[in-house]
């Protein structure tokens, strides 16, 4: 029954159980992870299915007070164990913790702390899948502290660099997250994760590119991550991402340049020239990316993403 649950649902552009939107019964698979532990491939169907179900709202509500304990068990014996299970321990955690109570369920289980050593570990699915854990739990402002303080930055500023593209993604996805907070922005410029994060304003996924912005933008509210920004020569590739075709890229990009660019041209006040100049320059160009980007769409204006 498991595993033709999972054929059928396991991508979830074509799940006929995503598209349902209806709650599902939980009894039965909540009941099989508190045993499945004993047998890998029990344990690695269960747990697809949990990241299936628990895609859907009203399902993920209702496996938070069910499953956190048992979930974080899983990823404690399986940190340096099998990679496969640990991968998927890690989505459940993601697509759970979109919701704020169950976030708190996983802190409060313990649940930080194995999720940082999948980090470490050499498969990238698995590192792909634990930081998007984090960048999960880090949407929340309990979790961005209680990650910063189990010392994710450190652990995560490395895999800004890797090779692979999903790593990056959800690597950059968790520090622009941690970045809303003043003391994450000194942890990372303290560490110097500014450089990487200025590289990555040139990558070739939009995604990166908008995280990376988004990040420099939280940064440069410091005075020193601000100078520190400039000096590294953020400022053209900021003004081509807001002349670009991706809007979470430029509104990051036109907020990164605002708070760089700002500070050199005065206070803020109505009557400054330069400042309102600025300002109208920053609209101007998200206006002319904007237009780009919808003459560049296809005839039917969906992208292929």
């Amino acid at each position: 029954v498991l595993e033709r649950f999972v054929s059928q649902n396991e991508n979830a552009a074509s799940s006929p159980n995503f598209a349902s939107q209806t709650s599902d019964p939980l009894g039965g698979v909540v009941m099989l992870l508190s045993v499945a532990q004993m047998d890998e491939t029990l344990l690695l169907l269960v747990l697809k299915t949990l990241k299936i179900l628990s895609r859907k709202y009203d399902n993920r509500v209702r496996l938070g007070g069910l499953i956190c304990d048992d979930l974080v068990a899983v990823l404690e014996a399986n940190a340096s164990g099998d990679p496969a299970v640990a991968a998927e321990a890690a989505n459940v955690v993601l697509n759970i913790c979109y919701e704020k109570e169950n976030v708190v369920r996983i802190m409060t289980a313990g649940g930080v702390s194995p999720l940082l050593r999948l980090l470490d570990r050499p498969e990238p699915d698995l590192r792909a899948n634990a930081a998007g854990a984090i960048q999960s739990i880090c949407f929340q402002r309990e979790g961005r502290i209680a990650v910063r303080e189990e010392g994710a930055i450190p652990a995560l500023l490395p895999l800004l660099s890797a090779d692979s593209l999903r790593v990056q993604t959800r690597a950059v996805g968790a520090i622009h997250n941690l970045s809303s907070e003043a003391e994450a922005i000194r942890a990372i410029r303290k560490l110097r994760g500014v450089a990487p994060l200025v590289a990555l304003l040139r990558a070739p996924s939009a995604s990166v590119c908008g995280s990376a912005a988004g990040a420099l933008q939280n940064l440069s509210r410091e005075m020193q991550a601000r100078q520190e920004i400039h000096e590294l020569g953020a400022v053209l590739p900021l003004v081509d991402l807001l002349l670009g075709d991706d809007v979470q890229s430029q509104v990051c990009a036109a907020g990164a340049l605002l708070n760089v660019l700002g500070p050199s041209l005065g206070p803020e006040e109505g009557k400054n020239p330069k400042r309102a100049a600025l300002k109208k320059l920053l609209s101007l160009g998200l206006t002319v990316g904007m237009l780009h980007g919808s003459l560049r769409g296809g005839p039917d204006g969906v992208g292929d993403g």
